[in-house]
């Protein structure tokens, strides 16, 4: 069975008394890959704040490996749950690549020579040799993507979080990050990621998380989630266009069971079918 490596046991939260999670329970197991959907304003980023100690709950409890998360405890919570803003610019401070790498490690107060590692290291990872002496409000959006997933890199956290990592991004920059995604999960990380796009949440995750107004009203497969009507109507998410698809073929009698994941091996089933 797997590890529980982070747990939120009735996370309560209100900005100026109004409160935007209302009793939120969830366990994250090591290696999960998460897909967060909902509205917005249905509480997510707020929960993502609170599950890496930048916010701390008003009721209820943060645990990492069983053990609870006091405010003091906030600093070694950051250190293990690292957040990548869906603002690319919220998140870099610094002058040039390099000084923002280095930001997170230094101010975990590690020692220079593994400072200079990491950064180097989180460089390489995220393709970005050369760029070391550039301001990084001046690249293009994907390049800035790849700078803040790299100053997370470089703190080496376990848990990743995402908040909606290919707003604003082109095809192919969202592409780029997906592989990013998958290719961070292969390495080992477990990755949380909020987003609107259901073809990207039912081929990447397989795990599907449904918030609406401040609740979790769905937790569960990509397929299991995607096929309640009601789960979609309330939290304003569309099917993904492979399951509309496979539903239809259903129907007429030319394919049947669960949806494939990609519209290849949904066309590759089909085939296998028919031979």
């Amino acid at each position: 069975m797997k590890k529980v490596l982070i747990e939120a046991r009735d996370i309560h939260f209100a900005y100026d008394e109004k409160e935007i999670l209302k009793g939120i329970n969830l366990a994250v197991y090591e290696g999960e890959k998460i897909a967060v959907m909902g509205s917005n304003g249905a509480g997510k980023s707020t929960f993502f704040l609170n599950l890496n100690g930048v916010l701390y709950p008003d009721r209820g409890e943060i645990l990492m490996e069983g053990k609870r998360i006091g405010k003091k405890e906030l600093k070694e919570l950051r250190k293990r749950v690292g957040f990548v803003f869906q603002d690319a610019d919220s998140q870099i401070i610094a002058s040039n690549v390099r000084a923002e790498i280095s930001f997170g490690p230094m101010n975990m107060g590690l020692k220079r020579d593994e400072v200079i590692k990491r950064v180097e290291s989180a460089v390489e990872y995220m393709d970005l040799k050369g760029f070391e002496d550039r301001a990084p409000h001046y690249l293009s959006g994907g390049e800035k993507k790849r700078v803040s997933i790299a100053d997370i890199l470089a703190m080496k956290t376990e848990i990743l979080i995402f908040d909606e990592p290919m707003a604003a991004l082109d095809p192919v920059n969202s592409e780029n990050v997906e592989k990013i995604l998958s290719r961070l999960h292969s390495d080992g990380k477990t990755i949380i990621t909020a987003t609107h796009d259901a073809d990207f949440a039912y081929r990447f995750a397989d795990r599907v998380i449904v918030f609406c107004d401040g609740n979790i009203i769905a937790d569960g497969g990509p397929w299991e989630i995607f096929k309640k009507s009601e789960i979609l109507k309330k939290a304003n998410l569309k099917k993904p266009a492979v399951m509309t698809i496979w539903e239809a073929l259903e129907k007429s009698g030319a394919v049947k069971g669960n949806c494939p994941k990609t519209p290849e091996e949904a066309a590759m089933a089909i085939i296998a079918r028919n031979k």
